[in-house]
């Protein structure tokens, strides 16, 4: 049977996740797939400068 309020809120959770990476610098997504063991290629290393977000404080 359809459920309304679960579908509610997990539009919800979606939208929160969705702008809460999107807030987030190239430097900082790839640190986040790193940590959840997505490989990332060679051209975007982690000895790179840390990217300023200006969304971000």
């Amino acid at each position: 049977m359809f459920n309304e309020r679960k579908s509610i809120e997990s539009f919800n959770a979606y939208q929160c996740i969705r702008n809460y990476l999107v807030d987030l610098s190239l430097q900082e997504l790839i640190e986040l797939a790193n940590d959840y063991g997505v490989e990332v290629g060679k051209a975007y290393s982690l000895n790179k400068k840390l990217e300023v977000n200006p969304t971000r404080g």
